[in-house]
């Protein structure tokens, strides 16, 4: 080979060195950030995406419940025999003495506004009446809505607004029926929302959390203080949960000194729920993190961080819980769905959220009785269950796929 040539082969060796060494330069320009990373990797998994939207959208419901009563004019409690196990899709009004509450109400609130009212509707000659008018206004609101809107449109006026606004009230439309007693199922639904996904949401955290603090000092310290901690978590685990959460369940904690001054009464069976839930729920928590610190424990990184001099504090919070954080959210967003269903269990059973406040267990209970006359009762609250549970689980799976650092691609 020739001086030429072989320069030749050196130029072009030199340049696809160059090339390479140029092309890794970009491509180290355009690597993404860890949170980036994570977050295309859980929008890989379309059920997990699917999943999330399902429970943003419930936890947007239980928000506005408040705002959604009050602009359908729906409470979740108010009642009407007359209208009890009415079909989906169906409009009625209510009770004559609902009616005459409201309008007595709406009289000594607006009592010169009831007065110029009355003696409209005697100009007018709406209600051909000379009777107080108290009674002229009772006999108003008697009549059914329709007619009632009727007489109201000859004497139309802004000042009236209020009472116009009060007769629409009178009429309800009902999305998915009423219950035994007359509630519409809908606004119970969307309350009920509120206090499942409360109640799941708040016992997985919670939890979590506890599971996460004896998981590791059980693990990272190992000997008589893992001893203890693991006898204590086995002796719960070992407990048939079902059985047990009946018997703490018909405890009745006003009973008890310490907590009757800090309990209120309308509360008290969503408290007892959370607080039963939060001592039978972090076991499975605390056993995961405590395998995952054990296998840990003897790692190179953490030797190094050792051997630097790092606090146990600091190897534990910033080199061991970054290795836990996937088996633990998989477990948090099990525990979520877990805990709903003992919630709507429990209920179901007449030991959790008592009524009249309404969640999904209890809205079950109470239409166990009709089920095959009135399925819908049943079925509604049961798919809302459903549907949160698997679309926690499928968030539990999209997020251990995402955060686990053996599975990133970088």
């Amino acid at each position: 080979m020739d001086l030429q040539t072989q320069e030749s082969h050196t130029v072009k060796a030199f340049s696809n060195e160059t090339a390479l060494t140029e092309k890794q330069r970009k491509s180290l320009e355009q690597a993404l950030p860890l949170w980036k990373i994570v977050m295309n990797q859980f929008l890989e998994h379309r059920m997990a995406v699917v999943g999330l939207g399902v429970i943003c959208f419930f936890v947007l419901v239980a928000l506005s419940a408040d705002l959604i009563s009050s602009v359908l004019s729906l409470d979740p409690n108010q009642q009407n025999v007359s209208a009890r196990y009415l079909l989906p899709f169906t409009r009625t009004e209510v009770t004559n003495d609902v009616k005459e509450n409201a309008i007595e109400n709406w009289i000594q609130d607006n009592p010169e506004k009831a007065q110029a009212l009355s003696k409209d509707l005697m100009d007018k000659q709406a209600l051909m009446t000379q009777r107080p008018a108290d009674e002229i206004l009772y006999e108003m609101g008697t009549r059914s809505q329709t007619e009632a809107l009727e007489i109201y449109s000859k004497v139309d006026s802004p000042q009236y607004k209020s009472f116009k606004e009060m007769l629409n009230r009178f009429g309800t439309f009902h999305l998915f029926g009423t219950d035994e007693v007359g509630r519409d199922v809908f606004i119970r639904l969307i309350y009920g929302t509120r206090v499942s996904m409360g109640v799941g949401i708040m016992v997985a955290v919670a939890s979590a959390l506890v599971g996460l603090l004896i998981g590791s000092l059980a693990g990272f310290y190992g000997g008589t203080i893992d001893t203890i901690l693991m006898r204590v978590t086995d002796s719960l685990l070992s407990l048939p949960l079902v059985p047990v959460l009946i018997v703490v369940a018909a405890i009745d904690l006003q009973k008890l000194p310490a907590l009757k001054s800090m309990m209120n009464p309308e509360n008290e069976s969503i408290v007892k729920m959370f607080l039963i839930l939060c001592l039978f729920s972090w076991m499975t928590v605390a056993r995961l993190v405590r395998g995952s610190i054990l296998s840990l424990r003897e790692r190179e990184f953490v030797l190094a961080a050792r051997t630097l001099g790092a606090r146990d504090r600091t190897i534990i919070f910033s080199h061991m819980f970054p290795n836990v954080i996937a088996p633990m959210l998989v477990a948090i967003t099990l525990g979520v769905g877990q805990s709903i269903l003992f919630e709507a269990a429990l209920s179901f059973l007449g030991l959790g959220i008592m009524p009249p406040t309404p969640s999904w267990g209890n809205m079950l209970n109470n239409a166990q009785e009709v089920i095959y006359k009135n399925v819908w009762l049943t079925i509604l609250p049961g798919v809302m269950i459903w549907l949160t549970t698997i679309s926690f689980n499928f968030i539990g799976d999209g997020l251990q796929d995402a955060v686990d650092p053996k599975s990133i691609r970088r």
